[in-house]
């Protein structure tokens, strides 16, 4: 075939190597790229080079490479066809500009996977620059002009304006010293910094200047630039070629790692690709070949391929592979030599790896025993037998069957023998880890990478093999951990992923138990599932999950982000394992909170014992947490390692990063302080600014604003894409809840140790919690957990004012963003939504710890304690106390016991039978028992105080009436009521009031009587520590002031030794020594 067969259109490219012309096919309409090359002025050497070239470069098949059609040659010229291509990188530079990051790292990975594929087949560019990057359909980046640059001693033009500037030439071009494959590697660094500045790195109109400055200069970095970007520029942007990102570590820098989403899709790709196919499996001629020669369907089909041959020696001459007397694994680290490949003989693996690239010849292969059994030789050979005898050889052929296999499990082709092929890569991985050598690094990271591939397509079916592969898998992660030295990031990240892997699937196959659906496991992967967490805590997995995040957490110190998504993947293993103990725990214990069990007459009600509080998760994810919670204390590596984790925004690291602190939270007070960067021998009484800038606080604060960018469509961006926002704001709200309630059990009553001392930040802060419930539409129809858990989280925060030391502003700031008090009224009325993170039957729930309406009882209470007087007639008026004490009654709303207390200045002498309820023996015994916030001894303590409040409000109110019996004798103890209660100033500022609660009176009093309230009272001081007794006495005291009440209460035991020993050992402590 010849010029003759095309048509030539118009002249589009023009440089000293001749002139390039768009064409079409005759009778195809194929258009194509023609590129005419003169021989004129060439050497016999450079013509023959080029020949060689050509046909070496023919065989090159990439998706990012522009493919060469057809060339031939004249006696004056060669002509070289390719596909054609519209666009050149170069011109969207000129009108853009720059581009955005999302863009510049898509264009990233797709030059990372041509550049990859050349230097595999030994082939270095040496001219990397936008003009010779084409932009094809579909925004695909295509390379060209590679070959050609020294055998045509080409001057071509790097910028218009500066004819043989090196703008993109590594510093060891430039000073004309040896170079290798490197060289583009620093080329493709300059391109895409370009890309996302507008210019290169080093820009100067002078030479010699540009030169010097791309020889001696640093590289400045924009503060705009992520760090994951700035960290691949920094390895690729390194003067020193032995010291720069390259293969394989590049391939697994979080910049360009491809996601399984990306890696599917090129699979996809790939079976659509017509050029790729075997011409006897395409024929369907494969039984015909097995008939003739005996052998296998996949392995006879592709000896009658015809896949690009080995290079030969004759191919280390062509122009861009460097000669001279360094060795080729010198000039190609990470790759096979030419030599070393043919040395290999095995045609038949070449041929297998060949036919594997498309889903339709990796399903022949797959269902071959034979082919099967030649793939997986090269890793039986790894037998503990010959582990000190393996040679080069051994390395070649097993990457070369981890290849095949990885494409094989990425087509979904392993079928029925995916769990043999695991225990032949977990066998074969054991082996190598046992050899300690980090020489033998990329094999484990391949190796694990093809594990978690193969996890993956099994996916929650796990079956009896399951638990054998796990056992195995743990037991090489505890090697690999314990001798990290020896190995690379990447075999530490692979392991820890496949960890995470397995732990998910457990996790969701549990979950899945309490569905009726058919994807609920049988008995049998039940009892696997058991197993495999039976085992994981108790052979220190934990402990080396900890022992990772402190490795990476090291390395992120030192400035290296090598090991960061290893930490990631430590993350979501933890959490994994945490959440899938606590599933198992919950689905066979009853979870109820205080309030549900005495409403629902529950067995937890029936049966309650005088014990220690118990895990509401369970003991084991106690032990755990406990593990967990110990390494994050000790090691300031584990606190740098979740940061960075929670700074990723990788969505399953940064939700299990924030459920694991939370969970640290609540299990050690220390952990909020340390969230909040407070010093950790500050007293509790000393208020200082928290929360400020690189404490894990401010991440937290920082995703929800990047939540709240997500569900903008006009500031969300398919790079920072959320799929699932809702739930990062339900567990990062909750957490900040957590925080906040932590510190103010500690003592700590200041929002300033959250908000920080600016009121720049504060106001940000606050509003951004405001924000995630404020504008959502669903909250008109339903109570959705996202905006619940925010509103908990604004009222834990303004909760820490009460009682504050240090005047602040925070009142100011925070009364706006409150809803009003209608609003709030309507969410507790309206029914919350449907199923949460504790399952659909749990709609009141919105974790272990807290009510789905907790948040707005505590915002009612705020606006009470900022609104005055004029909030509590708008709340009276709209009817709120009965709405609040008919959801208490009913059990609609305030679950769980933290949300009773919210209550006590929003009710009156009605309903009182439901309110003593809350203080009846069964009710204080389950909060003593309970072991979330709001329950033990202190729980006790906050819900007797709080319906005292509420039902001594009459009280307080009219004690100053000369006509009642207690107007002078309590006067003191009125005091001790009167302390956080509004009933005191009845009197004095609303006479109309105090006369109408006074006219009640007798009525009142009456009801009291009957529900045996004195006789309650009396119960109390039972239940609660000698130094809290002060209101229960108090209220004793006003109370017996009139005759029945008196009475009852002598009925009642208050006579009793014991009690009246109880009471005066009370009276001799507030008086203290003589």
């Amino acid at each position: 075939m010849g010029v003759e067969n095309y048509h030539v259109i118009e002249l589009v490219g023009e440089g000293s190597f001749g002139k390039v012309y768009k064409g079409r096919r005759k009778y195809t309409g194929q258009t194509v790229a023609m590129k005419f090359i003169m021989k004129h002025g060439k050497s016999d050497k450079d013509i023959h080079n080029l020949r060689q070239e050509i046909e070496i470069l023919r065989k090159l098949k990439h998706e990012n490479i522009i493919e060469m059609l057809d060339s031939f040659e004249s006696p004056q010229e060669f002509c070289v066809v390719t596909e054609f291509a519209q666009g050149e990188l170069f011109e969207v530079l000129e009108d853009d500009k720059s581009l955005p990051e999302e863009q510049v790292q898509a264009i990233a990975k797709q030059l990372v996977r041509a550049l990859h594929y050349l230097h595999s087949n030994r082939i270095i560019h040496r001219d990397m620059k936008p003009q010779n990057i084409l932009i094809g359909a579909g925004s695909v980046v295509k390379l060209c002009d590679f070959g050609f640059a020294r055998a045509m001693s080409t001057n071509t033009v790097v910028l218009r304006s500066i004819k043989g500037t090196p703008l993109y030439m590594a510093p060891e071009l430039v000073r004309e010293q040896p170079y290798n494959h490197s060289a583009d590697l620093w080329s493709l660094g300059v391109i895409l910094y370009e890309l996302f500045v507008g210019q290169p790195p080093f820009y100067t109109n002078s030479v010699y200047a540009l030169i010097r400055h791309i020889v001696k200069d640093p590289v400045k970095y924009p503060d705009d630039m992520s760090l994951n970007f700035k960290s691949f520029l920094k390895g690729l942007l390194n003067k020193v070629p032995q010291n720069r990102l390259s293969w394989p570590m590049l391939l697994d820098h979080p910049f360009v790692k491809e996601t399984s989403e990306e890696l599917d899709g090129r699979v996809m790709c790939a079976a659509t690709s017509a050029p790729r196919e075997c011409d006897a499996a395409r024929r369907g001629e494969e039984n015909n070949m097995q008939a003739s020669t005996g052998r296998s369907n996949s392995v006879a089909a592709l000896e009658n391929c015809n896949p690009p041959k080995s290079h030969s020696d004759a191919d280390l001459n062509c122009p861009n592979a460097v000669t001279g007397s360094s060795s080729p694994q010198e000039e190609f680290p990470g790759f096979a030599s030419p030599n070393d490949v043919k040395q290999s003989g095995n045609q038949i693996l070449d041929r297998l790896e060949s036919n594997s690239l498309t889903v339709k010849g990796a399903n022949i292969i797959g269902q071959d025993n034979e082919a099967l059994t030649i793939i997986l030789l090269p890793l039986r050979k790894w037998s503990k037998e010959s582990l000190h005898s393996w040679r080069d050889q051994d390395v070649l052929t097993t990457r070369q069957s981890l290849r095949i296999i990885s494409n094989l499990a990425a087509a979904g082709a392993t079928g029925g023998l995916v769990n043999e092929i695991l225990s032949e890569l977990l066998n074969f991985t054991a082996n190598v880890v046992s050899l300690k050598s980090s020489e033998l690094s990329d094999l484990l990271a391949k190796s694990f990478s093809i594990i978690k591939l193969q996890l993956d397509n099994i996916g929650s079916a796990i079956s009896t093999s399951y638990f054998k592969h796990w056992v195995a898998l743990a037991e090489i992660f505890s090697q690999i951990v314990g001798g990290h030295e020896e190995n690379s990031g990447s075999v530490l990240l692979e392991s820890c992923a496949c960890i995470a892997t397995m732990l998910s699937a457990v996790d969701d196959g549990l979950k899945a138990t309490s569905l009726t659906s058919e994807a609920a496991p049988t008995p049998v992967m039940h009892e696997a599932m058991k197993q495999i967490l039976d085992h994981a805590k108790t052979c220190g997995l934990v402990e080396n999950l900890s022992l990772c995040l402190a490795t990476s957490g090291s390395s992120l110190v030192s400035g290296s982000l090598n090991m960061l998504r290893a930490a990631c993947e430590a993350c979501r293993a933890t959490w994994s394992l945490i959440d899938a103990v606590e599933t198992l725990f919950r689905k066979e214990n009853l979870y109820l909170f205080p309030l549900n069990s005495l409403q629902s007459h529950s067995l937890p009600c029936l049966d309650i014992r005088d014990q220690e509080r118990s895990s509401l998760v369970g003991t084991d994810s106690a032990r755990i947490i406990e593990a967990v919670t110990r390494a994050f204390l000790r090691s300031k590596a584990v606190q740098v390692a979740i940061f960075y984790c929670l700074k990723q925004r990788i969505e399953p690291a940064l939700s299990a990063s924030i459920q694991i602190l939370s969970r640290c939270c609540l299990h050690n007070a220390m952990v909020p302080g340390v969230l909040c960067g407070l010093p950790s021998s500050l007293p509790v009484t000393t208020v200082v600014s928290g929360g400020g800038d690189k404490t894990i606080l401010s991440e937290i604060f920082a995703i929800l604003s990047w939540c709240a960018s997500n569900k903008d469509p006009e500031t969300s961006n398919l790079k920072s894409k959320l799929a699932n926002s809702s739930t990062v704001v339900l567990n990062s709200c909750l957490l900040l809840a957590i925080i906040a309630q932590c510190l103010k059990s500690t003592g700590r009553n200041s929002a300033l140790f959250m908000l920080t001392s600016s009121p720049k930040n504060q106001l940000s802060r606050l509003s951004i919690i405001g924000h995630q419930f404020s504008l959502d539409d669903k909250m008109k129809i339903s109570l959705q957990p996202h905006c619940a858990s925010a509103m908990l989280a604004l009222a834990s925060i303004l909760s820490l004012e009460s009682g504050a030391s240090v005047e602040s502003s925070i009142s100011e700031i925070a009364v706006p963003l409150i809803p009003r008090s209608a609003t709030l009224c309507e969410h507790l009325k309206i029914s919350p939504v449907e199923g949460n993170e504790l399952g659909p039957r749990n709609m009141n729930i919105l974790s272990y710890w807290h009510g789905i309406r907790d948040g707005c009882v505590g915002l009612l209470e705020s606006r009470l304690k900022w609104g005055g007087p004029l909030a509590v007639k708008q709340l009276c008026a709209s009817g709120m106390p009965l709405l609040l004490i008919d959801l208490l009654s009913n059990n609609r709303s305030i679950t769980s016991h933290q949300g009773i207390d919210s209550t006590k200045d929003q009710v009156g002498s009605e309903h009182v039978k439901d309110i003593t309820e809350l203080i009846s023996d069964v009710h204080l015994k389950l909060v003593k028992s309970w072991s979330g916030p709001g329950g033990g001894k202190d729980g006790v303590r906050d819900a007797v105080n709080a319906v005292i409040d509420i039902l001594a409000f009459p009280f307080v109110a009219v004690q100053n009436t000369p006509s009642l019996p207690s107007a002078t004798a309590s006067v003191n103890n009125g005091f001790l009521l009167n302390m956080g209660s509004p009933g005191g100033k009845i009197f004095i500022e609303d006479k109309d009031m105090a006369k109408a609660i006074e006219e009640d009176m007798g009525k009142y009093l009456k009801i009291l009587l009957e529900v045996g309230l004195p006789g309650i009272i009396l119960r109390c001081v039972e239940y609660m520590e000698l130094k809290d007794l002060g209101r229960p006495v108090a209220f004793l005291a006003k109370m017996i002031g009139h005759r029945p009440f008196a009475i009852q209460l002598i009925g009642r035991g208050l006579l009793n030794p014991n009690m009246v020993k109880r009471l005066l050992d009370k009276h001799e402590s507030e008086r203290g020594p003589a």
